[in-house]
């Protein structure tokens, strides 16, 4: 059986239900082996006396949100993040010259907005939209559908591969410490949203965009119902 990254063109060949079943299927068994893969190695730490969780705090652990209006994380978990991770991670993808164009039209503005919060300088904001204007332009001007469908037949695996990896390395930025002996737990740790990004990847090839929005928020769905339960509302 094909790795899910490698099924590139499932949407041409399988009923739509089949690919939303197989997602579903790949996305537990990812979530699965990524928190399998997070409880050996925090075992393996605390045989030699450590507890890496003590030491560096992951921004994916709902502890870390206490301080905020539980709205307003639970808005940022299952609304804002998907949407705006799966622009910056996904959105280009499927190798479409629409979707590459809305993609870099809307890179610079995601971006600016949820790493940065740009949003309250209104000249910061002006300049990533009129960027992702002229970027927006210049990929619908300058390259053709043809062009783009022949990419996509040569390119659009390790687009896929790319996006997922780097979905899981971004997390990196989410620990408070990183140092060389905790690298590895810290690893092991973003393997799951990489494991997992893997199957919303697949979702947003075969299935469109909106179904890896709409996967990614259930990925995030423990973590609220975890925020919640600690809030105790």
């Amino acid at each position: 059986m094909k790795f899910i990254l490698n099924c590139t063109d499932d949407w041409a060949t399988m009923p739509k239900k089949k690919i939303i079943i197989k997602t579903a299927i790949w996305f537990i068994l990812l979530t699965i082996a990524g928190i399998v893969a997070i409880l050996i190695c925090q075992m393996a730490y605390m045989s030699q006396g450590i507890d890496p969780t003590q030491l560096t705090k992951f921004g994916g652990d709902v502890s870390t949100r206490m301080d905020k209006p539980v709205w307003q994380s639970v808005l940022l978990l299952l609304v804002i993040a998907p949407i705006a991770e799966e622009i910056i991670f996904r959105l280009g993808v499927s190798l479409k010259r629409q979707a590459v164009a809305l993609w870099c039209g809307l890179l610079p503005v995601t971006i600016a907005a949820y790493f940065f919060d740009a949003y309250s300088n209104w000249m910061v904001m002006a300049a990533t939209v009129i960027t992702g204007a002229i970027l927006y332009w210049l990929v619908m001007h300058f390259t053709n559908d043809e062009q783009w469908n022949r990419w996509r037949q040569k390119y659009l695996r390790p687009v896929m591969w790319a996006s997922a990896i780097g979905f899981g390395l971004i997390h990196l930025k989410a620990f408070s410490v990183i140092t060389w002996m905790l690298l590895p737990y810290c690893l092991v740790t973003i393997l799951r949203p990489g494991l997992v990004g893997c199957a919303i990847t697949y979702a947003r090839v075969n299935l469109g965009f909106w179904w890896g929005v709409l996967f990614h928020a259930a990925n995030n769905v423990p973590g609220v119902l975890v925020l919640l339960a600690m809030s105790g509302q």
